[in-house]
């Protein structure tokens, strides 16, 4: 027999997101309830009481409180590094973005501690280098409209296993930690098993501590 617990259930199953802020009392329970009233109502078909579905609710995170929703343990030898002084601009895409790097690689030198990436995406090409270099980009794109632009910016990296794309919610934990103390993103970026986090300069003491701690499992959240 289909009961509204087990409706509950399945609805909280088909978002774990929610089981995740459930469990960690972070949501209103009866907010949640009028949420999911319309689909459990459909289901049974019948009204059903929000009072109802609070109480499935309460019980599940009662049930599941000690289950945490992500099971994996972060590995001990996460390698984690930080840069400051980076300049972000970007562009409208344009089919002269071989000029652009070409002029770039050419004026600036490949030394140790020099930063320059560039990301093509559908609509915008992105570069990122070291704060003084800005003149030479702007410079590069000076006949191109600049959609947005960020000075000193800092980043955090982190040199991840292989595997860790294909485990569900990795970059969800650490995103989900710098929000709930109010630490903005400007740019997030994975290239192959390195993730690239770039933070406003103020911001980056903060954020390098929130992730340390929880790559190095000493914070749950």
């Amino acid at each position: 027999m289909v009961t509204v617990q087990h409706l509950v259930k399945g609805e909280l199953k088909k978002n774990p997101f929610i089981i995740d802020i459930l469990q960690q009392e972070l949501v209103n329970i009866s907010a949640l309830a009028l949420k999911l009233q319309p689909a459990i109502e459909k289901e049974l078909g019948k009204k059903v009481r929000t009072t109802a579905i609070s109480m499935g609710l309460r019980r599940y995170a009662s049930e599941t409180s000690k289950k945490s929703i992500f099971q994996w343990r972060f590995p001990d030898n996460l390698e984690i590094s930080t840069k400051s002084q980076i300049y972000e601009v970007a562009i409208e895409k344009t089919p002269e973005v071989k000029k652009i790097l070409d002029y770039l690689y050419k004026n600036i030198k490949r030394n140790k501690g020099e930063f320059l990436s560039f990301v093509e995406g559908t609509y915008e090409i992105v570069i990122f280098t070291n704060q003084k270099n800005k003149k030479y980009v702007k410079q590069a794109i000076k006949k191109h409209n600049i959609t947005s632009e960020c000075d000193n910016l800092a980043y955090v990296t982190v040199n991840w296993e292989k595997i860790t794309k294909d485990i569900p919610g990795i970059y969800y934990r650490i995103t989900r930690a710098l929000a709930f103390r109010n630490i903005s993103i400007q740019s997030f970026h994975t290239i192959g098993a390195e993730m690239m986090i770039f933070f406003k300069e103020e911001n980056l003491v903060d954020a390098y501590q929130v992730i340390g701690n929880l790559l190095h499992n000493k914070i749950e959240i």
